[in-house]
């Protein structure tokens, strides 16, 4: 990673680190399929240079409501702040490009 403000700095910062966070929590929770679903969206995520793939990671991130997971509040709290990040990150993507 180049400099803190480059897209991939962004992204580890913004989004990867806090998932990561969120997949420690689910370890320590015994939350099995959570840990799961975001590590596959960490996987998806492994190239945080590649717009593609997080723009794909953001969309799989949205599904985390609509898969039938549950999650203590804590781990709530995270997913909304994680939420909140990627979704801003989209929408400045989008703005960049036109």
């Amino acid at each position: 990673m180049s400099d803190q403000n480059s897209f991939d700095s962004v992204v580890t910062e913004q989004v990867v680190a806090p998932i990561k966070a969120l997949c420690e929590l689910f370890l320590e929770e015994q939350a099995h399929n959570e840990f799961a679903f975001f590590s596959n969206i960490l996987f998806m995520l492994r190239d945080p240079d590649n717009e593609v793939s997080v723009l794909e990671a953001v969309i799989e991130l949205s599904k985390c409501a609509f898969v039938g997971l549950s999650f203590s509040s804590e781990a709530q709290d995270q997913i909304d702040g994680i939420l909140e990040r990627a979704i801003t990150l989209s929408h400045t993507m989008s703005a960049s490009d036109s």
